[in-house]
């Protein structure tokens, strides 16, 4: 129970904060400009519109709720594919995080060092963690 809690509350968690900048609020930087180059890291220095952080919020929420649709139905074979889709997606951003291409496109600090010690490993826990959390369950 501890591996679909845990994922439940990372993923509700930066749920929140999408939907935090969704409201234009700016935590945890000092204004705008700061939390784009923090969290976007491409340059900008404006958010993206209300509704892209809405839609991400969102996203990351039904993700979220995801391992408990592990945990009750383990053997579905739609909780198998979304399962893998969601593990993928996770390690495919995780693992372009130390590619040259994402590193010389995403140059703004601090979200480059960011990205390369905290956000590109959590995805890459995360989607590991998917995988971990369908393929116990399906022993």
């Amino acid at each position: 129970m501890i591996l679909p809690l845990s994922l439940t509350l990372i993923l509700a968690l930066l749920a929140a904060a999408h939907f935090w900048w969704a409201l234009g609020r700016i935590w945890p930087s000092a204004n705008e400009a700061n939390l784009a180059r923090a969290v976007i890291g491409d340059g900008r220095v404006r958010m993206p519109p209300p509704w892209q952080c809405t839609l991400v919020a969102v996203a990351l929420a039904g993700v979220a709720a995801w391992p408990w649709a592990i945990m009750t139905w383990p053997g579905s074979p739609l909780v198998l594919i979304v399962s893998i889709v969601i593990g993928a997606i996770f390690f495919i951003r995780g693992s372009a995080g130390y590619s040259p291409r994402w590193r010389g496109k995403f140059t703004a600090e601090p979200f480059r060092t960011r990205d390369f010690y905290f956000y590109s490993p959590l995805c890459l826990a995360l989607g590991v963690a998917f995988i971990k959390l369908l393929t116990r369950e399906m022993q």
